[in-house]
């Protein structure tokens, strides 16, 4: 059973098909203009823009509202909608984001401290006043939130710092406050969820390799991994004060994303910030952050390989898997479909919106792989949200030097044809533009009823009976021209997963296999009850 979708827009199911901004167009509605030009370039419906702590209270006390709700309204008026990233204590490991006047004070902000004594740029989680201040400042923007977005018809959510965690020289703070509690006995609380949780969590593994004591110093219990988990339990316990305060003023959803571990060296500290929500620190975030409803892996892995193994880890049951940040390249667009069908993905964006665009204007080639990967999912992503879980959705994944692919479902079998099959079609497209990576979903919808969106492939189907069934009709000598189909149709499911048909092709158009292109959005295909 896969978790439910968290997003909503007026009450409705949603799924985000979007651009994140770079990090600073945040800071002023001029800046945001080439978002604007790349949200329409991208055909996205929705956008992630930065709000960082620094722009929003420049000064204690003095909160500068008005950009938040100018963003609101301009997303508004472009039918797109929002989510919003909390750039508060943390951003990708440091305290870039905070104001100068939390940098400036290090007495009453402390700062994090290495092993061998030196303060480095990151603010201590171990320290009240950081939270208070962090805290206090994201209420206000949860309340500028419901003021100008009462009904939750624009702003899908809010992301509670940013791939945080302490990169530095530092596995966790070495400070008086938390040298103190690493050496005294672990809470209670963490002893009792390790003895009810996952045995395959890698806290518990940690803790049943270190004897699975019950009382003890954080060393006691986990050995070498107790310096970042205490590091991990004192930043989730932090990051879930704030977002269940927020929660409290507006009860949107609320996530946090991840700077991956399980890369290079995989060194806490150097490798990926020590103490966030990385595979092995999942324990401490999803037991000690319950207000946060999701743990957001940001993918930019080249390999299947790599991308299905770090996937893996944030598909759970307590988790609805959602990317916040990819790529726009080939790898990232041929991933994204695997990671719908097998992994129920409940959304996308992709970063560095404004880099999409050429010195013509234009939308530069080399992201027009995930352009086309958002135009299929355009028109079907409704559909994606209702047949989530049920096994009614497959995925088309070119894998280097394949031809073809197979995707069976009950009683019928599918064959995925890439290279000079997937390059027919119709007069629009036969002999025009560069070969496609083949990538795409096929949806079932109904015993004879299937849709189909992607890029790059051709399918052809064949009835697949019980052996016990006395009558073929179809012969492996039948080519695919002579397959019957009731009708095939491109068009776009609506939110209420009604097919709308735009075009209906005829029999030239299907003899040699059903085509897609990205432009023709989905394509529907009803096969004749003979070939069944």
């Amino acid at each position: 059973m896969l978790p439910k979708s968290v997003f909503t827009a007026g009450g409705k199911p949603f799924f985000p098909i979007g651009a994140q901004a770079h990090n600073s167009s945040g800071y002023s509605m001029e800046e945001l203009e080439n978002l604007w030009r790349a949200c329409a370039l991208m055909e996205v419906n929705s956008c992630a823009i930065a709000v960082s702590w620094e722009r929003f209270e420049p000064s204690e006390g003095f909160f500068d509202t008005l950009l938040v709700e100018e963003i609101v309204k301009a997303c508004r008026e472009r039918d797109l909608k929002l989510i919003l990233l909390w750039f508060g204590t943390w951003k990708n490991g440091h305290m870039k984001y905070v104001p100068q006047w939390v940098k400036r004070d290090t007495a009453r902000f402390r700062r994090v401290v290495t092993h061998d004594g030196y303060e480095i740029g990151n603010l201590s989680s171990f320290c009240r006043a950081t939270l208070e201040a962090d805290k206090r400042a994201f209420c206000r923007l949860m309340e500028t939130v419901r003021g100008c977005d009462p009904a939750m018809e624009t702003v899908l959510a809010v992301q509670v710092q940013n791939e945080l965690g302490i990169v530095g020289r530092a596995v966790r703070d070495f400070g008086p406050e938390a040298q103190r509690l690493y050496e005294a006995p672990v809470p209670a609380e963490v002893v009792e969820g390790l003895k009810s949780a996952s045995p395959a969590e890698d806290a518990v593994l940690a803790w049943k390799e270190c004897g699975a004591k019950e009382a003890g110093s954080w060393f006691d219990l986990f050995g070498r991994y107790g310096d970042e988990a205490l590091q991990a339990y004192s930043m989730a316990r932090f990051v879930d004060e704030i977002a269940a305060a927020g929660k409290e003023i507006h009860p949107i959803p609320a996530y946090t994303n991840v700077w991956l571990d399980k890369q290079g060296m995989d060194i806490p500290g150097t490798g990926y910030p020590s103490g966030g929500p990385v595979s092995k620190n999942l324990f401490f975030w999803k037991t000690f952050a319950p207000h946060l409803d999701m743990i957001c892996p940001d993918m930019y892995q080249q390999s299947r390989r790599d991308y299905h193994e770090h996937i893996r880890r944030y598909f759970r049951p307590d988790n609805p898997l959602y990317i916040p940040e990819t790529g726009v390249g080939i790898p990232s667009a041929l991933h994204l479909f695997p990671a719908i069908a097998e992994y129920g993905l409940t959304g996308v964006q992709f970063f560095g919106a404004e880099s999409v665009i050429g010195p013509d204007g234009g939308l530069k080639p080399e992201a027009l792989p995930m352009k086309e990967d958002f135009q299929c999912l355009s028109a079907v992503w409704p559909l994606i949200l209702r047949e989530r879980g049920t096994g009614n959705i497959q995925a088309v994944e070119e894998e280097e030097f394949a031809s073809e692919q197979r995707l069976f479902f009950d009683g019928v079998r599918v064959l995925i044809r890439f290279g000079p099959f997937a390059r027919g079609g119709d007069y629009r497209h036969r002999g025009s533009g560069e070969p496609r990576r083949g990538r795409g979903l096929v949806i079932r919808t109904g015993e004879r009823e299937f849709i189909l969106c992607g890029a790059g492939f051709s399918a052809a189907f064949r009835s697949n009976p019980p052996l016990s069934c006395p009558r073929v009709p179809q012969q492996d000598f039948q080519m695919e021209y002579f397959m019957n189909y009731l009708t095939v149709e491109e068009g776009y499911v609506d939110e209420t997963c009604s097919w709308n048909a735009l075009r209906i092709r005829n029999g030239d158009d299907t003899d040699f296999g059903v085509y897609v292109f990205p432009d023709n959005g989905a394509v529907r295909v009803v096969l004749d009850s003979i070939d069944l």
